[in-house]
C-alpha cells in the first residue's frame, strides 16, 4: 500500500510539473509579437509604388497553407525586428500561391500564378530582389531551417547591389 501512495505521490508531482512547464511555455509564445511590415499582395499595385518612390522590390513566393519551410521562414527571417527595419528601403510583395481556395481570392491566386511562371519561380520559399523598373536582380530560393543565416547574406548583397 506504501508502495501504491508512493507512486500515486509521485505521478500527481509529475503532472504538476509539466503543467507549469507548459504554461510557462504558452506565456513565452503570447509574449512574442507580430513584426508589422506592410507587405504589397498584388505586384502590379507595387511595382508602381516601387517606380514612383525609387526603391528596390523585394517579391516573396510562398505557399502558406502547404510549405512548411515557408512557414518557417516567416518565423525566422520576416517576423523579426531586423527585418522590420531592412524592409522600410524596399516595397515588399509577398505572392502567396496557397492549395485553399479560402485564403486568398481565385482571381488573386490566378494572378500570382501567373507571376510565378513570369519570374520563373519553380522553388518555394523563392525571395526575388528587383529593381525599380522591376528586372530582376538576385534571388534566394529555399530554406534550411532553422538559421536564415542565407536570407541575411541575400539582404547584405542586395544593400550592395542598390547602394542601401
Amino acid at each position: 500500500m506504501k508502495m501504491y501512495s508512493f507512486l500515486l505521490i509521485l505521478l500527481f508531482t509529475g503532472l504538476v510539473n509539466a503543467q507549469e512547464s507548459f504554461e510557462e511555455n504558452v506565456q513565452d509564445v503570447e509574449s512574442i509579437e507580430e513584426v508589422e511590415i506592410n507587405w504589397f499582395t498584388d505586384f502590379k499595385t507595387a511595382k508602381a509604388a516601387a517606380k514612383k518612390q525609387k526603391k528596390p522590390m523585394l517579391v516573396y513566393f510562398t505557399g502558406s497553407d502547404w510549405c512548411k519551410p515557408c512557414v518557417k521562414l516567416k518565423k525566422d527571417f520576416f517576423n523579426t525586428p531586423q527585418f522590420a527595419e531592412a524592409s522600410e528601403d524596399y516595397i515588399v510583395v509577398m505572392l502567396d500561391i496557397p492549395y485553399r481556395d479560402d485564403i486568398i481570392s481565385l482571381e488573386q491566386k490566378k494572378i500570382n500564378k501567373e507571376m510565378q511562371k513570369k519570374l520563373r519561380v519553380s522553388k518555394f520559399p523563392t525571395l526575388l530582389a528587383l529593381d525599380h523598373n522591376g528586372r530582376e536582380r538576385n534571388r534566394m530560393e529555399r530554406y534550411s531551417f532553422p538559421d536564415p543565416q542565407y536570407y541575411w547574406e541575400f539582404m547584405n548583397n542586395n544593400e550592395r547591389l542598390f547602394g542601401l
